[in-house]
């Protein structure tokens, strides 16, 4: 059964054994090696041709991941591209790394974000769960924030502050990095919500809190000027609806002057100038609504975004209608019916590319999740068979040494019977002797009482001194005689107690004296040699033995000595 036992944990551990070895920091650092060098491609190659040589020299699975994990970085730009790299990966992972499950996860909300925010939501709670697994130690609330950016854009303003909150605690509690920027964008993210609540002093408030908590930072990195300044710039758009113009126009140009020479932020530009525009709009300063159409005008054939250059142009054409100048709204319009159309069908284009690679991806999916159902399928099927066979394989060995042992058994009590046959034949034996030594003892003593009386009529010292010769010889065979019997006594000795123990539990009511002729009996003597044993008649012995018959309740034709021999 031992046996058995030890096959079966073997298969079950085999069936059911998964990677337990947790190489999560390993990848989280190859990020945070990474994210520095986020526009620098070639420090990127060096990065991934370095784990392509460690998967090469080792064969190690978690070299080819982090190899395929590197090409999100390198194609960072290009959406199809990153959905295409995270299905791979997923598929490669298996779910042996929950931070690279995460990572992909993550990843996916991100590029789906603005184009199936339902699907984007499924794949945001997904890298959740897995952050969460790991103790929240990794991405936590950069996923609350796009979780709640993602109810922000569809409406879900009350959701969108419960993730933004979510996400905020994450960061204080996270004291390993430095989260001074993701805290003051949460403070942002607070007054965008409120703005959409038509909470314009909430609003503000809450974005000056951002604002205060960056300036108060100090020794500020590229990137929290950048956000500083976007942050100014909503302050200024909510001071703007509040109608505190100057302190609204003072911050928009703040914002304004800080990108509008920055081609990376055109976008950030466009809508500065379009609120600085309203801004001088209401507050009736033509010349400066002119200093910011003519920016726009010189820049919007620069931008290569579609919708920041139909943001210019309805500013543009707004300051036409403004001015009454019908001649440039004609053609601005027009421009933006373009505009649009080409915005319409890039959209058209973006959402046909990414929702036929995503079909194409959930097939391949489905195909191989079924494959490897088939194959896990099969693997069982096997696994079982061979338990099938193993468990046969024990009850036959198992079987067999039964048969086996129960063959030992037959031998070894035919044997034992053998043994038994002859040892009571042997005792038989030694029982004759006895009773021939004791018969010999008897004659030799009847022998030396005649020798005696014959001495007392003899006179002549020869005779006598012959006579004492021949006593001698007599009395040392009688001493001969004795030890020969000695010996025979002692050896039937063990076996006569455990034969008189078995008799007296069997027949309590035996006497000692019918007990010990039982022993005679049992050696098959007849009355003639017990009464000359025991010195008495043949009558004698008769009677003791139908009184033992009936104490044994046995049968006048019943043999006693056969009875008595198989106790």
């Amino acid at each position: 059964m031992r046996f058995f036992f030890l096959c079966y944990v073997f298969l079950f551990v085999s069936s059911f054994q998964k990677m337990t070895i947790n190489d999560d920091d390993y990848f989280y650092k190859i990020t945070e090696e990474l994210i520095p060098i986020i526009h620098k491609t070639d420090k990127i190659l060096i990065i991934q041709r370095r784990e392509l040589d460690q998967f090469k020299k080792t064969g190690g699975d978690k070299y080819l991941i982090s190899s395929k994990y590197i090409d999100m970085f390198l194609h960072k730009e290009d959406p199809s591209k990153q959905i295409e790299i995270a299905y791979d990966l997923l598929r490669i992972n298996r779910g042996r790394y929950d931070f690279i499950s995460m990572a992909c996860n993550f990843n996916l909300a991100i590029t789906l974000e603005n184009i199936s925010p339902k699907l984007a939501m499924q794949f945001v709670s997904a890298a959740i769960k897995y952050d969460e697994k790991l103790e929240g130690k990794y991405y936590l609330g950069h996923l609350y924030h796009i979780k709640g950016r993602i109810y922000y854009n569809e409406k879900a303003y009350a959701s969108a502050m419960h993730n933004f909150n979510k996400a905020l605690l994450s960061f204080r509690n996270d004291h390993q990095h430095n989260n001074t920027i993701y805290i003051a964008s949460m403070y942002n993210n607070f007054g965008l919500t409120y703005s959409k609540l038509n909470k314009i002093k909430e609003a503000h408030k809450e974005t000056e809190r951002g604002i205060s908590i960056l300036q108060n930072k100090g020794n500020l990195s590229r990137e929290e000027i950048d956000f500083l300044h976007i942050m100014k710039g909503n302050s200024g758009f909510y001071l703007y609806k509040l109608k505190n113009y100057p302190a609204a126009e003072k911050l928009l140009l703040e914002e304004f002057e800080y990108y509008k020479n920055k081609e990376s932020f055109c976008s950030e530009s466009i809508v500065s100038s379009q609120r600085l525009f309203d801004l001088y709009l209401a507050t009736h300063q033509k010349e400066k609504q002119n200093q910011i159409i003519d920016y726009l005008i010189k820049t919007e054939p620069k931008l290569k975004n579609t919708h920041s250059r139909i943001v210019a142009n309805e500013v543009i054409q707004e300051y036409y209608v403004s001015t009454n100048n019908y001649t440039p709204l004609k053609a601005v319009s027009e421009k933006l019916i373009g505009l649009n159309h080409s915005y319409y069908d890039e959209n058209k284009r973006n959402v046909k590319k990414i929702s036929d690679l995503l079909n194409n991806q959930i097939i391949r999916n489905n195909k191989e999740k079924d494959d490897y159902k088939a194959y896990q399928q099969k693997r069982k099927n096997l696994l079982f068979i061979i338990f099938i066979l193993i468990v046969f394989g024990v009850f036959g060995i198992i079987l067999y040494n039964i048969k086996k042992h129960n063959k030992r058994e037959k031998e070894l009590l035919k044997n034992n019977g053998k043994i038994l046959e002859q040892n009571n034949e042997f005792q038989k034996e030694k029982i004759k002797n006895l009773l021939q030594s004791l018969n010999l003892k008897i004659d030799t003593e009847k022998a030396f009482l005649e020798y005696l009386k014959k001495n007392k009529k003899i006179n002549g010292d020869n005779d006598s001194e012959q006579i004492l010769k021949e006593l001698f010889l007599k009395v040392n065979n009688l001493i001969q005689i004795d030890r020969r019997s000695y010996d025979l006594i002692i050896e039937g000795n063990i076996e006569n107690k455990l034969f008189l123990e078995k008799l007296s539990v069997l027949c309590p009511t035996l006497t000692n004296t019918e007990l010990k002729f039982c022993t005679y009996y049992r050696m098959n003597l007849s009355s003639k040699e017990i009464s000359s044993l025991e010195n008495t008649t043949n009558g004698t012995i008769r009677v003791y033995k139908t009184k033992i018959k009936s104490k044994l309740k046995l049968n006048k034709e019943d043999d006693l000595s056969c009875f008595l021999n198989n106790i």
